[in-house]
């Protein structure tokens, strides 16, 4: 990125204001991202803890209605609408360096899905100990969309951080400092002509 301006005073002054303007910004943006990582790295911790949490028995269900649907009747499998247990999924948000993180919650209308006739009861108690674990399915959920808003804005912060460290402060500094130069050059050359127009003007 190279910065054309021509090399007069008020360019300079401008030059001058947006490096002034730009550091002040790197600064910001710097103090962002550390705490987006901060952030990151704790809801990370939450994720984990959950994940480690619902890992085991998310295990033993799956094994427990697979064994139980091999001793329940196949054509009654199908649930009707009767024995479905309806959810409903609130959303709440929550503001975090500026990004708005959903957290999901889960709850059901109050119905128990009934035991019937063709089903096994261990299908029967897998089905309702997934029941029971849905909403810790639902927040984990939550916290999987928060790590991945998080990492989106702290590569994009990060990009603009990186693009103003070592791009456009760089190139600001230096069109400055050329500008100062040729300033600086013409100042001399005119203060050599007025000083030979004086001396010509003593004789």
């Amino acid at each position: 990125m190279r910065i054309r301006v021509n090399p007069t005073r008020m360019q300079l002054v401008l030059i001058k204001r947006r490096l002034d303007l730009s550091k002040r910004g790197h600064k910001l943006l710097k103090d962002k991202l550390d705490g987006l990582v901060v952030e990151f790295l704790s809801a990370k911790k939450e994720f984990l803890r959950t994940h480690d949490m619902l890992e085991s028995p998310l295990r033993r269900i799956f094994q427990a209605a697979a064994a139980a649907s091999a001793l329940s009747v196949q054509k009654h499998l199908p649930a009707s609408p009767e024995e479905i247990s309806v959810p409903e999924i609130t959303a709440s948000y929550k503001n975090i360096m500026g990004i708005s993180i959903p957290r999901y919650t889960l709850s059901y209308l109050e119905r128990e899905p009934a035991l019937l006739s063709g089903r096994s009861s261990e299908f029967f108690e897998s089905a309702r100990d997934f029941r029971k674990l849905l909403p810790d399915l639902v927040d984990f959920a939550s916290r999987l969309e928060a790590l991945l808003l998080l990492s989106r804005q702290i590569m994009e912060t990060r990009r603009r951080v990186n693009a103003l460290e070592y791009i456009l402060i760089p190139e600001l500094s230096k069109t400055a400092r050329s500008i100062r130069m040729k300033l600086e050059e013409a100042e001399r050359s005119s203060r050599t002509v007025l000083i030979k127009m004086s001396g010509k003007n003593d004789l």
